[in-house]
């Protein structure tokens, strides 16, 4: 086992460090392939031996070798933080392919944390892979791995009284929820702008760029574009997933739907929680807008919570909530005490929903488990 545990951190420490190139680059609308690490300070490039993670930043003492510029501690922090969540995970699952997806999620939430951390902004070309990823996770996990216990089956509500697994209607509502997660993200963007009050102020933004002189434009259409290339290429992989979905079920489920019940009932409860989980800090949010004035919350969170909801399944959205909130007031707290701006101190509570979602999925199991059998 302590081969195994070293193994994973070592493996985490390589993908946090690819993390940092994503939290540095993905903001600034950055190429994460083109060019190679550099320093962002004097933009020399990186040797190998500069590069390894966590000791090339010990033997350096945190400053570039080439202009002696600071290298921000966050660097080394996201890199082990990576490493001992990559731990915990095959210390909690083993080696599988079920710890594959929780890595997969895990650092996903450490990206998003710490790019909210730093420029309170939850980047769509996260965010809308996530969902789809998010979806089919909960699905292979609850019919081919380890189905999360419930206090009931959600799946009830779409499903026949009899025994009898009903296969057409599973394929067809399961292929639904995959297919339209990136769309309804595309759409409520565009509806959250309406409602408040931002669309028009977008275009007429929109226009004002497109007759800029100074030929700023190029750089955000092509910003633009390449979201656009990730929003519609998840919105193809939704496609694709939810047809091999539906292909599966008609074609291979038996009579009492065996490992495809389970399943179903997984994407049903990973539906539920995006739905909830995103819909609650929607209306929060709204709620805060239209009393106060001001955005409390970013359309991000929104997104970031439906990814969570996606993931870790409708059951866990009070302990991601309730722990997010317990982070959020002791961040927004210190974060006022410092700045001395009150209530309008910008809290990135989307980084505290990051923290609580990566905590939840060690502990939810074992309290759900716990609470089902304190009933019996």
């Amino acid at each position: 086992m302590i081969l195994i545990a070293s193994g994973a951190f070592i493996f985490g420490i390589i993908i946090g460090s690819f993390l940092n190139v994503v939290i540095h680059r993905v903001p600034r609308d950055e190429s994460i392939v083109y060019p190679g690490s550099h320093c962002a300070s004097c933009g020399h490039s990186l040797r190998a031996f500069d590069n390894i993670p966590l000791i090339s930043y010990a033997i350096l003492g945190g400053k570039c070798r080439d202009c002696r510029a600071a290298i921000s501690p966050a660097y080394p922090l996201v890199e082990f933080l990576t490493g001992a969540v990559f731990v915990l995970i095959v210390l909690k699952g083993g080696l599988g392919w079920e710890s594959l997806l929780e890595m997969i999620f895990a650092s996903a939430m450490i990206t998003l944390v710490f790019i909210d951390a730093r420029h309170h902004l939850i980047p769509n070309v996260i965010t809308y892979p996530a969902i789809v990823f998010s979806l089919a996770a909960i699905t292979l996990r609850g019919g081919w791995g380890r189905p999360e216990p419930s206090s009931f089956g959600i799946s009830i509500i779409f499903q026949s009284l009899d025994h009898e697994f009903p296969a057409l209607r599973a394929a067809l509502i399961g292929s639904a929820f995959i297919a339209l997660a990136a769309p309804l993200f595309r759409f409520i963007d565009n509806l959250d702008l309406i409602l408040f009050n931002k669309y028009f102020e977008w275009e007429e933004m929109e226009e004002e760029q497109v007759i800029d002189p100074k030929g700023e434009i190029e750089i955000d259409i092509d910003s633009e574009r390449s979201q656009n290339r990730v929003i519609y290429s998840s919105m193809i992989a939704g496609l694709v997933l939810a047809a091999l979905w539906a292909f599966a079920v008609i074609k291979f489920s038996p009579a009492d739907g065996g490992p495809f019940d389970d399943g179903y009932n997984s994407l049903l409860g990973g539906a539920a929680g995006a739905i909830i989980g995103g819909g609650l800090i929607w209306t929060l949010r709204a709620l805060y807008f239209y009393i106060r004035g001001f955005e409390g919350m970013g359309l991000g969170d929104v997104k970031m919570m439906a990814v969570i909801g996606a993931f870790l399944g409708w059951q866990s959205m009070f302990g991601v909530m309730l722990l997010g909130s317990i982070l959020g007031t002791a961040i927004g707290v210190a974060l006022a005490l410092r700045a001395r701006k009150g209530l309008r101190t910008p809290l990135p509570f989307g980084a505290c929903l990051g923290l609580a979602a990566i905590i939840i999925m060690f502990t939810s199991k074992p309290m759900i488990t716990w609470y089902l059998n304190s009933g019996r």
